[in-house]
């Protein structure tokens, strides 16, 4: 079994092919993203997680071509001034692919008025017996949670921040590379 683990904080443009067993996670940070990722092999899993603080484009294909593979794409969006995240997240579940087990989540954060989230799940499932769910929220910052740090005496500007760093650590809560989590903290420290 093979199990790689991506940490990507630059454009990507690649297709991966995973065999039997195999496993692949990819942490992006601020990246631009062309992914395909044909999940060949009975066992294959393939999760992406990403997070951008500016503008972004995404394009994320996944194609089930086996049997009891798994996907998971989660991406968070945090834009301000004119930004803009465009997220496409596309998932094909192949005939004959029973035990298909496939998620994607957006979520994004409008700081201002002029910032842009667009975000284009789609599921294309040609097979019966598969577990397959999409799902994206946009909005601003919980104004109930910023009340409650500002009663309990932190600055309205430090409130916005803790919120915003506990939705950018989300991304990275699950994955299982301690360098790669120290690297991705470092640099959602300038949020």
């Amino acid at each position: 079994m093979s199990n790689n683990l991506l940490f990507v904080s630059e454009n990507i443009s690649r297709k991966f092919a995973l065999a039997e067993n195999e496993h692949l996670r990819i942490l992006s940070f601020n990246s631009q993203s062309d992914i395909c990722v044909e999940l060949c092999g009975e066992g294959a899993a393939f999760e992406y997680r990403s997070l951008s603080v500016s503008g972004t484009q995404q394009k994320i294909h996944v194609m089930h071509k086996a049997r009891n593979t798994k996907s998971f794409l989660f991406a968070r969006h945090i834009l301000n001034d004119s930004s803009k995240a465009v997220f496409n997240g596309i998932i094909e579940a192949g005939k004959h692919c029973a035990g298909i087990s496939s998620r994607q989540l957006v979520n994004s954060i409008l700081l201002s008025p002029n910032a842009k989230a667009l975000s284009k799940p789609e599921l294309k499932i040609y097979c019966d017996e598969v577990e397959c769910s999409h799902g994206s929220t946009c909005g601003g910052l919980d104004e109930n949670s910023l009340f409650f740090l500002q009663s309990r005496g932190v600055g309205l500007e430090e409130a916005k921040k803790i919120l915003l760093r506990a939705f950018a650590a989300e991304v990275a809560k699950e994955h299982p590379d301690a360098q790669q989590i120290s690297i991705f903290t470092q640099e959602i420290k300038g949020v």
